[in-house]
């Protein structure tokens, strides 16, 4: 199972493509129910730490579920 951190939607809608640094960027999934998710490598999370942005860190992680996959045709 997967694990990200729960964000708004507006948070999502907002830190959308922002650069964390010169080619990282944030993006959100949205898991089953529709929710949005940040994942984050240890790394991100070390950059992201030095960053305006180091709240996000302090969102606890939460189980991701994915939306089913469409078939395919």
């Amino acid at each position: 199972m997967a694990y990200g951190r729960i964000v708004t939607n507006e948070q999502a809608n907002q830190l959308q493509g922002v650069f964390i640094d010169s080619d990282t960027f944030f993006t959100f999934v949205q898991d089953i129910n529709g929710v949005y998710f940040l994942f984050l490598s240890e790394q991100d999370e070390i950059d992201v730490a030095q960053t305006e942005y180091a709240y996000l860190l302090d969102i606890p992680l939460s189980p991701y579920t994915p939306p089913p996959t469409p078939p395919i045709p």
